[in-house]
């Protein structure tokens, strides 16, 4: 008699399939957005654009200067490897007409969604576009960005399924919600570089889960005393330096993956109490990421004297002149929440004010049941083994520290480039957005496990 599968095993191919079809889904929703969207009407869309046509016609990487601007702007500061990836898929495309379809509307209202003005960054959006020259590589850029969405999904769902595989009604309630969440949706189907940096940082979230589970799993065995602490392959550590070299080509928040790596790293070390681990992970991991981004950097000191490049980014992008101020603060965190679920065109075209209140309810929810499952009671029912309504959220600390500490390292990042630049928005949060939903759902969940169901 063949023996029956565990249960989750017997459900693990229907929520793959779900999975599937929710990334299906994401990808016909963020077709229709990109091509319902006007060219140019997503935010610094024509600058993304300039900075990969210029690269596309063969040309090296710009050089920035303060005094001279380029058509890409500000984005010629930003790391290369989304606009060559893009260049190379539309170097055979004629983009001659590139000065025709984007000339600016001079009297479009940008930033200010309250003010009842031109919402059109672009002056003949109104007008239709054929799927030929410059408009054809936009496009071919969106999908592309649209494939590197539809990774984050995937990277998420995976990360989460490995830290929860007794729950894949949490993994897939975080993948529906995160591929729901309108700007994401937006700005996945947008020619944008945010796209590969959030594509990069869900797959070194997830490289990260697996290395800790892993090593947990290891440990566990080792105290027990069944078998000796894991060692990592070489290769485990190669693949996690190529996957943060792409990350750090891909946008300057990939050096905060850097970071995080480091401390899972020692964390791990001292989990096994094995202080030469960091040592030998030292160099397979710094080699390739070093190999695959660390001349743009280079090239950056050699230039400008200044590594990461930032200070030609804030000259064309806007430094703040005056200190951030509490109530401009304030200010500033509105409109993250609201560029964060969802604020179209150039931050001018909102949705229904109900939206962001119900979201920010369920926010405020989450967070609640987040505090209330770390909490000691809760602790203490589940040490006891007296609360059964909830093993499914008895995570392994380990991974639930992982998800926090890329969700605070992000706030910080974000919260530091606010307080230099004029502006802040929600997108940038997205390189964190899969741990950021899967704390939210998690924190809701632990509240569902209250209701009085059979």
């Amino acid at each position: 008699m063949t023996p029956a599968r565990p249960a989750h095993r017997a459900w693990a191919l229907p929520y793959h399939l779900l999975a599937a079809a929710t990334i299906g889904l994401f990808l016909l929703l963020g077709l229709w957005y990109s091509l319902a969207v006007p060219p140019f009407e997503t935010p610094d869309e024509p600058f993304h654009y300039a900075f990969a046509r210029h690269l596309a016609a063969g040309h090296p990487l710009p050089v920035q200067s303060a005094e001279v601007e380029g058509p890409w702007q500000q984005e010629g500061s930003q790391a290369p490897l989304y606009y060559w990836l893009v260049g190379r898929l539309t170097a055979g495309i004629d983009q001659s007409d590139f000065p025709q379809l984007s000339v600016r509307n001079p009297r479009a209202n940008i930033g200010d969604p309250l003010f009842p003005g031109n919402k059109n960054f672009m002056l003949y959006s109104a007008a239709p576009h054929p799927l030929v020259g410059s408009n054809l590589a936009l496009h071919i850029g969106r999908w592309f960005s649209l494939l590197l969405g539809a990774l984050t999904l995937l990277f998420t769902y995976l990360t989460v399924r490995l830290l929860m595989p007794q729950a894949p009604q949490l993994a897939l309630l975080a993948l529906i919600t995160l591929a729901l969440v309108p700007q994401f949706l937006f700005i996945s189907a947008s020619f944008s570089n945010d796209n590969l940096i959030n594509a990069s940082a869900a797959a070194v979230l997830y490289w990260l889960a697996r290395l800790v589970k892993r090593t947990d799993a290891g440990s566990a065995d080792r105290i027990s005393g069944t078998q000796a602490s894991p060692t990592v392959p070489w290769s485990d550590w190669l693949l996690l330096g190529g996957l943060l070299g792409i990350a750090a080509l891909s946008k300057l928040q990939g050096l905060g993956l850097v970071l995080l790596s480091g401390l899972t790293v020692l964390a791990i070390a001292w989990r096994q109490a094995d202080w030469r681990l960091p040592l030998r992970a030292l160099l397979p991991v710094a080699l390739p990421a070093l190999a695959i981004a660390g001349w743009w950097y280079w090239r950056n000191y050699m230039l400008y004297g200044d590594w990461s490049g930032v200070g030609h980014l804030l000259a064309n992008n806007g430094r703040r002149a005056d200190p951030l101020t509490l109530p401009g603060l304030w200010q500033e965190f509105r409109g993250l929440r609201y560029s964060f679920w969802g604020l179209f065109g150039w931050f001018n075209l909102l949705l229904p004010q109900w939206v962001y209140w119900l979201l920010d309810g369920l926010t405020i929810v989450a967070l609640a049941g987040l505090l209330w499952l770390v909490s000691g009671p809760m602790m203490a029912r589940r040490r006891t083994g007296s609360n059964t309504r909830t093993p499914h959220l008895a995570l392994a600390p380990a991974q639930t520290v992982l998800l926090a500490t890329w969700a605070i390292l992000s706030l910080a990042l974000l919260l530091y480039w606010t307080l230099q630049a004029t502006g802040s928005q929600g997108r940038l949060l997205f390189p964190a957005a899969g741990a950021l939903v899967t704390l939210l759902v998690i924190g809701v969940a632990m509240w569902l496990c209250y209701l009085p169901l059979p």
